[in-house]
């Protein structure tokens, strides 16, 4: 595979520099600065909050309260018995734990959990879709400023051939040299055509220098020709093998499968016990005039266990729309399955095809290449017809074209060949380079806010589950 590309880069040497901004370099910009991979990285820490969020139903909650409340009135609308008057003022603090709440908030943990990791590989989605972007886009440009050269040699040459032919027709010469009005029209017409080509390649070439400033975030420099992409498999059962195992899109729908098994068991476990637990201790006395030596201490405690018996259906109904949920998760993982095995035959098929059309076209290069200078000489002594050179002409330059296009595409589905399988990932591409780890992020939500009782109350609520 590296031979292709490594004569191909010999074959355009003198089209492009020797030295340039890589495509490594350019992956380093995009992984620093594009907006869609740092939002989504952001996204993804704001997920994980959801694991920090559920947890919090193991941890006791703590509130101080203060009330103050004076009232004077009737007893009656007749002041029969005088008036009554309500002073008093307190203060306290007050705690709640649960106990044990029959596998909701453990349920609700791992749905959380499930559905943050399922984050973390929509991350490494986006990260590969990102990369295959600009790696698109460098070879976007690559492509275009190669065919832009080549259809500016071919305007230089046919504007040489026409002053030749049309030098010929006024001059005249030996019968085996003169040529016809005809010749000259003919070669003026494909310098016309050489012109507009030039014109709509130059459109092109903008456009996707447009698109590289957009996705890496730079101007595009003197561009290096890329050897190839690092970590291709080396056949295609290897690779289907790791996108079943490491497909970001098949592993996130995992998750998301994971984290609907979890809904239903957190619809179920609504139906169980809940125990709680209340404490309050605190201090009351007249709120008006103050007296503090008439304040007491105020200490009270609650133990509570609920069972819910009926509610209308509503649990039922939850439990129902869970498996429904469930059902369409698992039915979304065969897709992403089937998926991610059609794009690495597609892919795969792609690279091979690729790497074969750069061998013809490399070929028929330097056939067209010999060809011409031929035909341009016989043309000299009268043995060629201006359509013989025109038409060797016109073939060269389609077969440079198409080795800038085959060059292009084959660097293009090797991406989509490695974001398939799960490889096109800054840990693979940018070794040189810190990387944000979204496991880490995750581990840091989990455990911020730990409190010494969760782990024996987690460890009861999950029993069973």
């Amino acid at each position: 595979m590296r031979v292709f590309f490594a004569a191909l880069g010999l074959c355009c040497a003198a089209m492009s520099p020797a030295v340039g901004q890589t495509l490594q370099e350019s992956l380093a910009m995009v992984y620093r600065g594009n907006p869609t991979l740092l939002g989504e990285q952001a996204n993804q820490r704001a997920v994980t909050e959801n694991s920090a969020q559920a947890r919090s139903g193991w941890r006791p909650t703590v509130s101080v309260n203060m009330d103050a409340n004076y009232q004077q009135g009737p007893y009656t609308s007749a002041f029969a018995l005088g008036t009554f008057t309500s002073n008093y003022a307190e203060g306290y603090v007050s705690a709640k734990q649960t106990l044990y709440s029959f596998g909701h908030v453990a349920n609700q943990v791992r749905a959380a959990d499930a559905r943050s990791r399922a984050e973390g590989e929509t991350l490494r989605l986006t990260e590969s879709q990102v990369f295959t972007s600009a790696i698109s886009a460098y070879m976007d440009v690559l492509r275009d400023r190669y065919v832009r050269d080549v259809r500016q040699a071919d305007l230089e040459m046919l504007t040489r051939q026409v002053r030749l032919i049309t030098s010929r027709y006024t001059l005249g010469g030996a019968p085996g040299e003169q040529v016809t009005r005809t010749d000259v029209e003919q070669a003026e017409t494909r310098r016309r055509s050489a012109e507009v080509s030039l014109a709509q390649v130059r459109a092109t070439l903008a456009a996707s220098e447009a698109n590289f400033r957009a996705v890496i975030g730079v101007e595009p420099g003197q561009l290096a020709m890329p050897d190839g992409l690092p970590g291709l498999p080396p056949s295609i059962e290897l690779a289907v093998r790791e996108a079943v195992a490491a497909n970001p899109q098949l592993a996130q729908m995992r998750e998301v499968k994971s984290a609907t098994e979890a809904d239903i068991d957190t619809a179920r476990s609504q139906w169980g016990p809940q125990i709680q637990a209340q404490g309050l201790f605190g201090t009351v006395g007249p709120a008006s005039p103050f007296r503090g030596h008439e304040y007491a201490e105020e200490i009270g405690g609650t133990v509570s266990l609920v069972q819910p018996l009926y509610n209308g259906d509503l649990y039922n109904s939850q439990i129902r729309q869970a498996r429904d949920k469930d059902e369409q998760a698992r039915q979304k993982l065969e897709q992403a399955r089937r998926a991610a095995l059609q794009d690495v035959v597609t892919n795969w098929r792609a690279v091979e095809n690729g790497q074969q059309a750069i061998a013809a076209s490399q070929a028929e290069v330097r056939s067209g290449e010999t060809t011409l200078k031929g035909y341009q000489v016989e043309y000299g002594y009268g043995l060629r017809s201006t359509t013989d050179v025109l038409y060797a002409d016109q073939n060269l330059r389609a077969a440079q074209v198409d080795l800038a296009t085959s060059r292009h595409d084959t660097i293009v589905a090797e991406a989509k060949l490695l974001a398939s399988i799960g490889r096109l990932q800054a840990r693979d591409l940018l070794p040189g380079i810190q990387h944000y780890d979204s496991a880490t992020m995750l581990q840091r939500a989990r455990t911020r806010g730990w409190e010494p009782l969760q782990a024996p109350i987690a460890a009861l609520d999950r029993a069973g589950w």
